[in-house]
């Protein structure tokens, strides 16, 4: 059985954490007095539930206003400390120093007045600066922006700038490398905040280049090995390169572990923790030498081992097995040994291997702020790094920012580090980057174990603080000597012995013994690890800060041996779980109480209101995860950069401030702590008397930025949210410091509710106790926490003196406070004196008489002035120093600069555009006597004159004195007495005057010919006082084009004009080109401009110009012969013509000049045989006449060529036409006229190309005009492009044969597919025509684009097939027939069905009875079908005889579609008909007279909806018309077999037609090819039509069916006329066996012809 000492043993070493490091066997300790424990046994649950049940947030926090850090004025560098309004910084060598620094690197030093940073981030958002680092104690490295020279300057004038200055390049480095450059072997180099992601590769290969034996850069450290020859000049480069911020020297790093003190054997403990915290949901990163991973220790919670940062790409602990050890101490679960168990059992690990394996250095790549990011993005929140550099003790160094920056950014992540094993070498030998100020420095405590000091105390080997700017380092310590934890298997040199059970495979121990202040960070790393759990399991704050992790630690922490902390060995004590989770005071469990990332703004502060018993002792820890300190200051100097002060108020006033600690425990009487980022109040149990009372916690910032924080405490404590109604420093303010007497002044009052609730409703009184009167009371509203009320009130003191005002808050003790006149400190009252001056002077403005005004309104009214500005540059201003005191008094008088006040804004002025002087005519420093006596008050002038104005050098040109209202003080003060001072404000307002000087130049003998411009000029200056704008406005009287300066526009505004400033404008009137004569020579315009001011309305200058038009001779020639112009000679085409042809030609001539002219007209042949007559009006010649031409007018000159008769094919004559005015000005057309045939085509289309169509069984036709443009007769051949599938589309009159310029008439057909949707363009289709003659051809082509409109069309089916379904009707029953209905339009169909019959002559039946149910359709949707019955029923004495029976589908536009049938009545019946009286072969010869007559019959039934013809006759393309021998060309159309380039078998091919000829001419044998254009014959073959032709005329023989239902036949349509085409009248004679198969006379006659014209 363990002894109950033994189990408090454990508790004093962690309590949750029975480590190794306590071996077997047992040793007694004394047990300390405040160690006490209930004897009443709790399970570890009841334990946990209690811990918990104590824990809560803190209650809300009110707002209140805190007083700002005292500020220093003091600027603190690596190499000293100095005033810059006062000194010029620490002294640097040559090398080190750069006039102009800024405008190489851009960065400057700002320092405000107070450390601000609210204030400096709205000046940084101002002038886009980039903060680069902090410079303590109030100012800021920055980066300014490009246009750094003009922000400059205006930041130095911003309020709350107390300087703005240069960065000097020997103050980025530290100061022993400016001494000794070569005495480092390598430099830790941090670059600029500002620099980019690509920058840091460039970076690292300049500090190659500037002489770095290796570099490597990342977002915040580079480090670079140096040369020691080359050292100088690469620091020198480092200096002054703008990319970096600070350069110093680096060390290696080292593990830190104390091998001295290995252990031989420890104490035996329980294996049972107190608390059932294991770690489980923690993930834990730990950055060591390497880890086993198959220990088994750590089975199966390692996430991930990385050594991206490493050394070498080997994550095996194959050295010391350092990082296996820490590893296992931190979260081993005693597999191998139960004994060994780590603190956090059950968390996961993920491990960065450092160490290069081959020869054991321990190093990193990289920057920790990488290291640590990637750990974070791992999910792990406690990072574990049991090492440090070996050098830079107790410094804050690049890698210790690197951290802090870090943490600040990321705020959940909590990073312990070792401060190193140096105990013995002194003070401040803490290793970096435990000195930083974010993570939490963990130093090494005794465990008692044997062999070894008892354990309560700090082992000697730890290394001491604190940092070398004074912070508490380390922060805590933790057991760390002879810790047994995991040993890795393939550590070849384990650092320390094995102990306790199991081996690895190769007999390896499991584990070894190591001390150290690695060992202790591990452990007290797994109490991190337990304390971050319980703060998210038990007190439900589920993503805690590293701050208060920190905090939570820190405020359980035991204090080691005689109370003393802080200290530079334990810091604030040694980790305590228990303390941390269940404070108690002996059986008394504490409340705890925590706030998590609350912000608060520099200047204010939070305060938190409890009840407390304090008998039972108070622990309260404030922890904030500050910004990274300055990277350039010295190491003595202050990191801090939010300064927030923890402070506790007492139920009777009394404040204990944060960290003002004495023998261990809070004190009173000390200073707030400016240095550490850690504030602690500790108060002692039976130190105050027992008793709740009401105390306030306040956190307060006092400068700084914006800083979020956590605060802890742990105490019996009950929230009290109570008001507290505070006044402050502050809360009276007087508009004057020093009033005179009977001036009315203004007094505000102030106070504040620091209290956590609101108050109620309350009275105010200000009284003055010296005149022992009531000034003002008033009664206040309600106030909120935190808020702050004001009430203002106007006083004029009668008597001088002292006078000392009181004022108090809740006169009537209506609300109840935390502090008042009966509980706690009086805040309520606040006294303030207030010296109202009897010894007084005034300076007032006398009056026009030199009288002094005696009223405050006459004096203001004086003091306003206006300046005469025409007859003067300044004005004087009469003064009266009027001394109000008694006894002699020495005065001075001054007068501010000459300003003039921002608009709107009274009370801000800026400097006058002209400069001022100001002068007094007497001394400024007099002596005035009492007041009363003769000589108490003076008189004298100030002249205040505009030195830009000047009126007198130039009197014709004055320089006026700017307008505006102008604004300075004159103030009169006491020599010797400078407070006592009164200032008159005088305002001197300058008129404006507006006045302009407009010069014309260049406006007389303006002219300019028609189609050109002349120009003059405006010129304005502005002779006023003020800056104006102009506007210049040009209107010509014929509304002439008229352009002012490079515009395009008669009106124009000039850039505003300052005094005296000059701006000439060109004016460019432009002549008209000439039309119809006009303008004529000498004609006129003027123009007359108007200048005007925008500022001026009074103010109109004109000036009026003339330019005259200049004579110009020009004349244009226009050819023409009957088909339009004839073009210029490189353009114009020879003219066909015949021979005996007159060729008639015009010349229009057109004088477009502006005076009359005389022509001469002549025509030069080529060959002078042919004749010419040339013509004007009366006047006729064979060459020449002569015209004359008025301007503008126009006429005709008429041609005529007369080709011989005698002249031949090929012959040609050309005409030179050229009209003259002068030698040198003419006009000249070369015309040819050539013998021989022209072929020309053209092909019109319809309308906008364009062709609608409707669904329906008849064609749609668009009409093309095609002529013959040419001088020959011409065949034509027509074809066309695809239509869709469905389409039917076709000629139906194809023209193929025209005369010279004879034009005809085509019509294209086309029939849609059924339910085609209506469409603007459903498709295009090409249209194209081919003439020839003699083997030349034209051809023209013309795109469509088809319509689908509207349309109601219906398809009638019979529903039982076959062509008889209506013969031999029953003469008694009759018959019923279903017909389907199917809506093909594309529109819904509703229309009327009727049925007849007819006979033989189209007349209608009366014998029968026809009924059609139903008779009538509506709005039958597109597609869709309906059934109707037609019932036909004879009559008794019906006729015989068949009948054609009609079913017809009429809408409200006409009819839709018919359906036909052949309908007869049955036979009558028995045997005596006509067969049975006839002898059998007469018999016999009806048969077959009847079957004769059916066949006939039969090939005109029709069966199916197909197409009906409309009566036109339509041809595929390449066939060719006939004429129409009875119906002959119809029905070879209705075939259709031809198509393009195919030759189907009805077809006569271009070989058989000359074949045919030749024979019937007897002529040679024609060659193989037929010539080119001939086209091929014209019979239709019998063949199924092609994909895309359209069906002829008549419906085909053979039936077509729809998709879906058989169509019937349609009713036959009346015949079209044929469309003859004209033909020769000679052809050739006939082959000897007559015309070919298929031909007609009219093709065989126009064909041979065409083919004998092409064969010559």
């Amino acid at each position: 059985m363990l002894s109950r000492a033994s189990l408090l043993l454990v508790l004093f070493l962690l309590v949750s954490a029975p480590l190794s490091v306590l071996a077997e066997g047992t040793s007694e300790e004394p047990l300390r007095e405040d160690s006490e424990v209930s004897e009443t046994s709790l399970s570890e649950q009841e334990r946990l539930a209690l811990a918990a049940s104590h824990w809560q947030l803190m209650p809300e926090a009110s707002m209140v206003a805190a007083s700002w850090k005292p500020s220093t004025g003091l600027l603190h560098l690596a190499g000293g400390s100095f005033d810059p309004t006062v000194q010029s910084g620490p002294e640097l060598p040559v090398d080190y120093q750069r006039t102009q620094d800024m405008a190489h690197t851009g960065m400057a030093v700002v320092q405000l007045d107070r450390p601000d940073g609210t204030l400096f981030d709205q000046l940084a958002k101002k002038y886009d600066l980039t903060v680069l680092d902090i410079l303590h104690d109030e100012g800021w490295l920055v980066r300014l922006p490009p246009s750094a020279p003009s922000v400059f300057q205006e930041l130095s004038n911003e309020e709350g700038v107390r300087w703005v200055g240069q960065h000097q390049p020997g103050w980025r480095v530290a100061p022993s490398l400016l001494v000794q450059p070569a005495g480092a072997k390598a430099l830790a180099i941090i670059p600029t905040p500002d620099l980019s992601v690509g920058g840091y590769a460039a970076l690292a290969t300049d500090l190659v280049r500037f002489g770095a034996v290796e570099a490597s850069c990342d977002a915040w450290m580079c480090h670079a090995a140096v040369d020691p020859n080359t050292a100088l000049t690469l620091i020198r480069h480092l200096a002054h390169d703008g990319r970096i911020l600070w350069t110093e020297p680096s060390s290696e790093l080292r593990v830190h572990n104390a091998l001295a003190w290995s252990i031989a054997g420890v104490q035996g403990v329980a294996n049972n923790a107190t608390f059932t915290l294991d770690g489980s949901g923690e993930m834990i990163a730990i950055a060591d030498t390497g880890l086993d991973q198959n220990h088994p220790d750590l089975a199966g919670r390692v996430a991930a081992t990385y050594t991206q940062f490493g050394l070498d790409p080997s994550p095996a602990d194959s050295n010391t097995g350092h990082g296996t050890h820490i590893a296992i101490s931190v979260l081993g679960n005693g597999t191998g040994d139960a004994d060994a168990r780590g603190v956090a059992p059950a968390a996961t690990l993920v491990m960065y291997a450092l160490e290069h394996d081959p020869t054991g250095t321990f190093g990193r790549i990289g920057s920790i702020y990488d290291m640590l990011r990637d750990a974070e993005q791992m999910t792990a929140r406690i990072s574990v790094n049991a090492w440090g550099l070996n050098g830079n003790y107790g410094q804050y160094t690049a890698d210790a920012r690197s951290v802090d920056t870090f943490v600040h950014d990321r705020k959940d992540l909590t990073p312990l580090f070792s401060v190193g094993d140096r105990g013995t070498s002194g003070a401040s030998q803490v290793s970096s980057p435990a000195t930083a100020k974010n993570v939490i420095a963990i130093g090494a405590s005794t465990t008692g174990a044997t062999g070894t000091p008892a354990a309560g105390a700090v082992v000697n080997f730890s290394s001491l603080g604190p940092s070398l700017d004074g912070r508490v380092k380390p922060d805590l310590v933790a057991p760390g000597v002879g810790i047994c934890s995991g040993l890795a298997e393939e550590a070849k040199n384990p650092a320390g012995p094995s102990c306790l059970s199991g081996a690895h495979a190769d007999g390896n121990s499991y584990y070894m013994s190591l001390s150290g202040t690695s060992q202790a960070t591990a452990i007290a790393a797994g109490v991190a690890g337990l304390t971050r759990e319980f703060i998210r399991e038990q007190v439900g704050v589920s993503s805690p800060s590293s701050a208060l992790v920190k905090a939570a630690m820190i405020n359980g922490a035991r204090d080691l041996g005689t109370p003393d902390i802080p200290n530079a060995a334990e810091g604030w004590g040694e980790v305590d779980l228990e303390r941390t989770v269940l404070p108690m005071d002996g059986s008394t469990p504490l409340d705890t109480f925590v706030d998590d990332k609350k912000v608060l703004s520099p200047g204010f502060g939070l305060l938190y209101s409890f009840s407390i018993d304090p008998s039972h002792g108070l622990d309260m820890t404030l922890a904030w995860t500050d910004e990274a300190g300055s990277a350039i200051a010295p190491q003595s100097q202050a990191r801090l950069v939010n300064n927030l002060d923890l402070v506790l108020v007492g139920p009777d006033g009394a404040e204990w401030l944060g960290n003002d600690f004495a023998q261990g425990f809070t004190t009173t009487g000390g200073a707030s702590d400016t240095v550490n980022n850690v504030e602690r109040i500790r108060v002692a149990p039976g130190t105050l008397p027992a008793g709740s009372g009401d105390y306030i916690v306040k956190v307060l910032h006092r400068g700084g930025t914006q800083q979020d924080f956590a605060l802890i405490m742990s105490a019996v404590a009950t929230p009290t949210p109570q008001p507290d109604l505070a006044v402050f420093d502050g809360s009276i303010l007087s508009s004057s410091e020093n009033p005179l007497k009977n001036d009315l002044i203004s007094i505000r009052l102030a106070w504040v509710n620091q209290g956590t609730s609101t108050t109620p409703s309350f009275d105010i009184m200000l009284e003055d106790t010296t005149a022992q009167t009531v000034l003002s009371t008033a009664t206040r509203p309600a106030l909120g926490p935190g808020m702050i009320d004001s009430y203002t009130i106007f006083h004029q003191f009668t008597t001088t003196g002292t006078h000392t005002l009181r004022l108090t808050v809740d006169t009537g003790g209506v609300v109840s406070e935390m502090n008042d006149d009966s509980t706690g400190t009086n805040n309520n009252v606040w006294t303030q004196d207030l010296e109202v001056m009897a010894l007084g002077v005034r300076v007032v403005v006398e009056n026009d008489d030199g009288s002094i005004p005696e009223s405050s309104e006459d004096r203001a009214s004086n003091a306003m002035m206006n300046l005469d500005v025409r007859n003067d540059s300044g004005i004087d201003v009469p003064l009266s120093i009027l001394h109000e005191g008694t006894g002699n008094q020495s005065v001075l008088i001054s007068a501010t600069m000459v300003q003039i006040p921002v608009p709107g804004r009274d009370n801000f002025f800026l400097p006058s555009p002209d400069l001022w002087t100001r002068s007094f005519n007497e001394s400024t420093s007099f002596t005035l006597t009492a007041q009363g006596t003769t000589e108490a008050n003076k008189s004298m002038n100030l002249r205040l004159e505009d030195i830009d104005a000047d009126l007198t050098t130039d009197p014709n040109n004055p320089r006026y004195v700017r307008s505006g209202t102008y604004v300075l003080e004159v103030t009169a003060r006491y020599e010797y007495q400078p407070t006592v001072a009164h200032t008159q404000r005088i305002t001197v307002v300058v008129e404006q005057l507006d006045q302009v000087q407009v010069v014309a130049a260049g406006t007389s003998g303006l002219e300019a010919v028609p189609g050109s411009s002349s120009v003059f000029s405006i010129s304005v200056r502005n002779t006023g006082n003020a800056p104006a704008q102009y506007s210049l406005d040009c209107l010509s009287e014929q509304r002439w084009q008229v352009m002012l300066g490079t515009s395009n526009s008669s009106q124009l505004d000039f850039e505003a004009l300052n005094i005296l400033e000059y701006l000439p404008m060109s004016v460019r009137v432009y002549v008209p080109l000439v039309s119809g004569g006009s303008p004529a020579a000498g004609e006129t315009d003027t123009v007359t401009c108007y200048v005007t001011s925008m500022t001026d309305p009074l103010m109109n200058f004109t000036e009026s110009v003339t330019i005259t038009v200049l004579a110009q001779e020009s004349f244009d020639v226009h050819l023409k012969d009957d088909n339009g112009r004839v073009g210029p000679n490189h353009l114009s085409p020879d003219v066909a013509v015949d021979s005996g042809q007159q060729v008639h030609m015009n010349m229009t001539i057109e004088n477009t000049g502006n005076i009359a002219i005389d022509l001469d007209v002549s025509v030069l042949p080529d060959n002078p045989q042919w004749a010419i007559q040339v013509s004007h009006d009366d006047q006729q010649d064979s060459r020449r006449i002569l015209l004359t031409m008025g301007a503008g007018e126009s006429t005709n000159v008429r041609f005529v060529f007369g080709v011989p008769l005698t002249a031949e094919e090929g012959d040609s004559n050309g005409f030179t036409i050229r009209t003259e005015r002068t030698f040198s000005n003419f006009r000249q057309n070369i015309t040819t006229l050539v013998v021989k045939d022209e072929l020309g085509i053209s092909l019109t289309p319809p309308l906008n190309n364009h062709i609608d169509t409707m669904i329906s069984d008849v064609f749609s036709y668009g009409e093309f005009v095609v002529r013959n443009t040419g001088n020959t007769n011409l065949g034509l051949t027509w074809t066309h492009g695809l239509a869709p599938d469905g389409w039917s589309v076709g000629f139906a009159n194809p023209t193929v044969y025209l005369e010279p310029r004879e034009e005809k008439v085509v019509r294209f057909g086309l029939i849609a597919p059924p339910q085609t949707p209506i469409s603007e363009n459903a498709f295009e289709i090409l249209i194209q025509v081919n003439a020839t003659n003699d083997g030349r051809f034209v051809e023209a082509s013309e795109s469509v684009n088809i319509g689908v409109v509207s349309s109601a069309f219906g398809n009638i089916t019979a529903s039982r097939s076959g062509e008889g379904i209506l013969q031999g009707i029953s003469r008694d029953d009759g018959q019923s027939e279903t017909f389907v209905i199917r809506n093909d339009g594309n529109a819904p169909l509703s229309a009327d069905m009727t049925a007849v019959l007819l006979d033989k002559n189209n007349q209608e039946r009366t014998d029968w009875s026809l009924v059609v149910s139903p008779s009538t359709i509506s709005e039958l949707a597109v597609g869709a079908t309906m059934d109707v019955v037609v019932t036909l029923t004879p009559s008794e004495d019906v006729a015989r005889g068949g009948a054609v029976f009609m079913l017809n589908l009429t809408a409200t536009s006409g009819a839709v579609s018919s359906i036909q049938y052949d309908a007869s009545v049955e036979l009558s019946t028995g045997s005596s008909g006509l067969f049975s009286i006839l002898p059998p072969a007469a018999s016999g010869a009806l048969v077959l007279v009847l079957l004769a007559g059916v066949v006939v019959f039969a090939r005109r039934m029709k069966s199916s909806g197909e197409l009906v013809d409309d009566g036109a006759s339509l041809v595929a393309p390449n066939t060719h018309t006939n004429p129409d021998m009875l119906g002959e060309r119809r029905d070879e159309a209705l075939n259709l077999g031809s198509a393009v380039d195919e030759l189907t078998s009805g077809e006569v091919s271009d070989e058989e037609i000359a074949k045919a000829i030749m024979q019937s001419m007897d002529l040679p044998a024609v060659p193989a090819g037929v010539p080119a254009g001939l086209p091929p014959a014209g019979l239709p073959p019998s063949a199924t039509v092609p994909k895309g032709l359209p069906p002829a005329g008549l419906p085909p023989a053979r039936k077509k069916t729809l998709p879906t239902l058989p169509l019937p036949t349609p009713q036959p349509m009346p015949a079209p006329q044929p469309v003859i085409a004209p033909v020769p009248t000679q052809g050739p004679p006939l082959p000897p066996g007559g015309l070919p198969a298929g031909w007609t006379m009219e093709q065989w006659q126009h064909y041979g012809h065409e083919w004998l014209n092409r064969q010559g």
